[in-house]
């Protein structure tokens, strides 16, 4: 088995290299130890609904972008 691994981009800042058989949204978000009470997240600028985090698989080159929910109207 290969120890291949995709690289990813948090918040336009932070570059994060993770391993390509452990590459769900979820895992990736603990690695930055926030906390995701209030968090939205998108991926490549579109929102990833929080039940679908530990679904969603990311690919080598994807933009994270994690913010603070706030409610509106």
């Amino acid at each position: 088995m290969t120890n291949q691994l995709i690289h990813v981009t948090v918040n336009q800042d932070q570059q994060l290299a993770i391993a390509a058989d452990n590459n769900r949204l979820n895992e990736v978000i603990s690695q930055i130890n926030v906390d995701t009470a209030t968090l939205a997240i998108a991926v490549n600028n579109a929102i990833v609904p929080r039940g679908q985090w530990s679904e969603f698989m990311l690919n080598d080159g994807d933009r994270i972008n994690v913010f603070g929910a706030i409610a509106g109207g």
